[in-house]
């Protein structure tokens, strides 16, 4: 390939469109403006787990994402800017750019820690309080599973009466749980699994 070609090769790469990249700035910025956000917006990212343990694990409907349509710049005030600034510099994760409300914005980096592996199709199409209420889900699950395997062995061993009967009080208790938390589970999977 001679240098002309090269160079000709080049320019028609960089004239291709490129899709626009969502930035984690505009978006916080947008949500900000929308929603009218001050200064008291960031005493709440210093209390997330309080926010967390009043609203998590309450195994609700499945929230559906919050239609957000986002332009592709903002335009804010100082003010405003400012407060993005602080909040993308406080939540430097990346499910942040997916966020479509204030709640979001609190629930971007519990939900990043606790599973980092979502995909974006999910993070874009699935209310965060809803992933994290899963993922808490599932992991709560999994040790209550463990938890009644160890009961049942115990149970099945003939163990005293008085303690079988504690436990088998505590074993409907674990059983019914973990049925809640399975139907929970299979609506959000189910939910993911159907169209738009």
């Amino acid at each position: 390939m001679d240098l002309v070609q090269n160079i000709r090769s080049d320019r028609a790469r960089q004239r291709t469109k490129q899709p626009h990249k969502r930035e984690v700035l505009n978006t916080v910025s947008c949500i900000i403006k929308w929603y009218g956000l001050s200064e008291n917006f960031l005493e709440l990212l210093d209390k997330t787990e309080d926010y967390l343990s009043q609203k998590m694990m309450e195994l609700t409907a499945v929230k559906a994402k919050r239609a957000f349509e986002l332009p592709p710049f903002s335009l804010v005030s100082q003010e405003e800017y400012r407060l993005a600034m602080t909040i993308t510099g406080k939540l430097d994760n990346p499910y942040l750019q997916f966020a479509h409300s204030p709640e979001e914005i609190l629930l971007s980096a519990p939900l990043y820690e606790a599973n980092p592996r979502l995909r974006s199709h999910d993070l874009m199409r699935y209310d965060f309080e809803t992933l994290l209420l899963c993922q808490r889900a599932e992991e709560e699950l999994a040790d209550l599973e463990k938890r009644l395997g160890n009961i049942n062995g115990t149970v099945n061993q003939g163990k005293e009466m008085e303690k079988c009967r504690g436990e088998r009080s505590h074993l409907s208790f674990l059983k019914e749980r973990i049925k809640k938390l399975r139907t929970f589970i299979v609506k959000v999977e189910n939910t993911e699994s159907q169209p738009e």
